[in-house]
């Protein structure tokens, strides 16, 4: 990951993200770099970074992302996942502290919004406080979940709850197959690829990715909500009101605590 101190750094970001390539390669020559997605902060400056990291070839991924306006900005600028937290950054952190709005709705919007308007990025959803919200979102692209998680699905029997992605309920075919909605196969097995190709590491964590594609009756999108398509890549104003007004200033209130808690000094 792009060091967090740099979130407001555009100039800094673009090396710190650059330097994480460098050194995979100095590391090991034979490296697959296209496999590299260096994760960084959906701030203003943390986007345009990820504008100029394309250039050199550096994939990117768009992370502590809560509003719309960052997800469209992150299509545009090429970043090749966007990564919303589902819930504010302290409400993972502090157990007795709980987030009363949590992003399920901008998650939905924002992958309908890239397959109308045919931008090849991905969603990779992530912050998920419990098995109830990620199911909440099967059939979303991608899902960072931890191990505890991950294993409470795999235990799990009986009809998943109703996806947000859906059009109707969850036929009694699924029954028993709480996979099919979370992971898109019917044998119910669970992608386990370590979060580490998404942060320009290999630490190997525990976090395991669902895969949400589409399979059938199980994850049906909707799809029938319109979008018109915006443009912010080239208009800092724009995109700053529009961002400050969105869900009444809540998606800027938590990315800024995200980013700050790693303030550059």
């Amino acid at each position: 990951m792009a060091n967090p101190r740099y979130a407001y750094s555009t100039p800094k970001t673009v090396d710190n993200g650059r330097r994480i390539y460098q050194l995979s390669t100095r590391l090991d020559p034979t490296f697959d770099t296209t496999r590299l997605i260096v994760k960084v902060a959906s701030t203003w400056e943390g986007l345009q970074a990820c504008r100029t990291l394309k250039t050199y070839g550096v994939k990117t991924l768009a992370t502590t992302a809560f509003s719309l306006e960052q997800c469209i900005l992150a299509a545009e600028v090429g970043c090749v996942y966007v990564s919303p937290f589902l819930n504010e950054l302290k409400a993972a952190l502090d157990p007795d502290y709980h987030d009363d709005n949590p992003i399920f709705d901008i998650v939905v919007d924002a992958q309908h919004y890239y397959r109308q308007h045919n931008y090849p990025i991905r969603m990779k959803a992530c912050a998920a406080l419990s098995v109830d919200q990620i199911l909440k979102l099967a059939g979303v692209d991608a899902f960072t979940a931890p191990a505890d998680q991950l294993q409470e699905l795999a235990n799990m029997k009986g009809p998943p709850p109703q996806s947000l992605f859906l059009d109707e309920p969850v036929d009694e075919k699924s029954e028993g197959k709480v996979d099919d909605a979370v992971n898109g196969h019917a044998n119910g097995e669970t992608n386990g690829e370590t979060n580490g190709h998404a942060n320009g590491d290999a630490n190997g964590h525990a976090n395991g990715e669902t895969n949400g594609e589409a399979n059938g009756h199980v994850t049906k999108s909707h799809g029938s909500k319109k979008f018109d398509k915006q443009s912010f890549i080239d208009d800092e104003s724009g995109y700053r009101l529009a961002f400050a007004k969105a869900d009444d200033g809540k998606g800027q209130m938590k990315t800024t605590q995200a980013s700050r808690s790693n303030p550059a000094p």
